[in-house]
């Protein structure tokens, strides 16, 4: 549709004044390999709380909301599209990250095509950091939202409205005179607690259909929350082209009005999803003392670096209701921890996670290999690391240099990367570091994997979460048949005995 220029009249200027419906959309992820989609089943379904909270400010403002949340099984694209332009959506509000933007692209189109009028908008990590080159990539987006949303959508959408000119609209990406143009981003949300609460009763049966990751959580019904936003540290590996770096965060009393909300609801355990939970202590402090004080049954995790908590804090919180605490770890190396998240020394890392553990608290940790300068010396130490490092779950995933990371600019001095968004999903080496080559950091990788859950505590740990959750079982039994057969296929295991044909026609199966 042709974009509005200064001289644009208001959408509809000659039609009564009506209210107008916005439909907020998440869209499925892509993968390189479509057989791998129902490895989805041991994957989360995390509603997104930014579109949450946009859709709480839409309806304040006076739209008709509607949220479509597609990614949890991978929803086909036409089906997603029938079901936004049923609704009749004067715009279609799009959040993605960079293995979904070109699904999000798709589906503006799809939806253009049965409604010429929509007007669709991109928000989310992805078009945060690179909004040029986003927009110059898919025709279908109208407009780019750069970093938070809650003022900047609303100012544009004012502007179609009031045929305003939107030039000055702070943190939007627009076309103009057959380019690209990015106005300066909207200062960052400082009072969090003037944001309206997410609207969760937009999601079907909350919290009820809500499945979080295999192992993630030790009983249901879960919500998640985030309480802050921005994160101070530096890792290469990090995006904080949304929420930047300086930490901002909900008080303690509006923290347990949504938790008081959530429980309402039937929540029986909290994912805090903020990027640091602990970032500063003494907030820590006092939410475990308020939820004690509120006499909260619920069980909750959260996220936190290895810095950042001592054993007394970590006691609290246990007695609060924290059942698991997830570090970002990166690697066994201390050399390439030394690059990329060089706050993290080794030594205080056991320590902390012999900490979390003795005050009953179970560790998680995140893990990545392929990172830059990473060679076989520090895979191998990895590996070692996951044989007897504290740590009850374990996820691995292979190094992406994501747009807006560190790392981005920089990565191809250490190695190639192909920068093929539909394959930059974490699943894939799409950077291959110096002196190594895909198929030995597939073998690590497959072998960090086993180090770790090959463990005796390990599998304990596993089957006493499963005792107590029984829904992990038919999830974890999916998932499991989903990665035997593409390992069959690729040719791992006994499958290599198989000409490959016979592979392929057992995975089809």
């Amino acid at each position: 549709m042709p974009m509005p220029d200064d001289s644009a009249q208001p959408i509809d200027s000659m039609m009564p004044q009506r209210r107008r419906t916005i439909v907020f959309c998440e869209p499925p992820y892509v993968f390189w390999d479509r057989s791998l989609d129902r490895l989805r089943q041991g994957e989360e379904t995390i509603p997104g709380m930014g579109l949450l909270v946009l859709a709480a400010v839409a309806r304040e403002r006076g739209y008709d909301v509607h949220l479509v949340d597609a990614k949890a099984q991978g929803t086909p694209l036409d089906e997603v599209a029938d079901r936004i332009a049923g609704m009749r959506p004067d715009y279609l509000g799009l959040s993605a990250t960079t293995i979904s933007v070109n699904n999000a692209a798709r589906i503006a189109e799809r939806v253009k095509r049965k409604l010429p009028g929509v007007i669709t908008v991109l928000g989310g990590a992805h078009v945060s950091a690179i909004p040029e080159r986003t927009m110059e990539a898919f025709a279908s987006i109208d407009f780019g939202v750069v970093g938070e949303g809650e003022v900047s959508l609303f100012e544009l959408l004012s502007c179609l409205e009031s045929g305003r000119s939107f030039d000055t609209v702070p943190g939007l990406a627009y076309r103009r005179d057959g380019g690209v143009r990015a106005n300066p981003r909207a200062p960052y949300i400082e009072d969090l607690d003037a944001l309206p609460t997410p609207a969760w009763d937009l999601l079907p049966d909350f919290p009820h259909n809500f499945a979080p990751s295999l192992f993630g959580y030790p009983r249901s019904p879960v919500a998640t929350l985030i309480t802050s936003r921005g994160c101070p540290f530096s890792c290469t590996f990090c995006d904080r082209s949304t929420s930047g770096r300086k930490g901002r965060m909900h008080s303690v009393e509006k923290v347990v009005e949504m938790c008081a909300h959530l429980v309402g609801l039937g929540t029986r355990h909290i994912m805090f999803l903020d990027d640091l939970f602990t970032v500063r202590k003494d907030r820590v402090i006092a939410l475990s003392n308020a939820f004690l004080d509120a006499g909260f049954d619920f069980t909750w995790s959260c996220n936190s670096h290895p810095n950042l908590l001592d054993f007394d804090t970590m006691k609290l919180m246990k007695r609060a209701g924290c059942w698991q605490i997830a570090y970002g770890i990166e690697s066994g190396s201390q050399r390439v921890l030394d690059v990329v998240k060089r706050e993290v020394r080794l030594p205080r890392l056991h320590e902390t996670l012999r900490m979390t553990r003795a005050a009953g608290i179970r560790a998680r940790g995140f893990l990545m290999l392929g990172h830059p300068t990473e060679h076989i010396d520090s895979l191998e130490e990895t590996a070692a690391f996951l044989r007897s490092v504290d740590l009850d779950l374990c996820q691995i995933t292979k190094f992406t240099p994501y747009p807006g990371t560190p790392s981005y600019p920089t990565v191809r001095q250490h190695g190639t990367f192909e920068e093929d968004w539909e394959k930059m999903n974490a699943m894939n080496f799409v950077f291959i570091p110096e002196g190594l080559d895909e198929a030995t950091l597939e073998r690590y990788f497959e072998r960090c994997y086993q180090s770790f859950y090959s463990r005796p505590d390990v599998l304990w740990g596993l089957a006493r979460v499963m005792m107590r959750e029984p829904r992990f079982a038919g999830r974890l039994l999916t998932s499991a048949r989903v990665y035997m057969l593409n390992q069959f296929r690729r040719g791992r295991y006994f499958g290599a005995l198989l000409p490959r044909r016979l592979r392929l026609s057992g995975l089809r199966g």
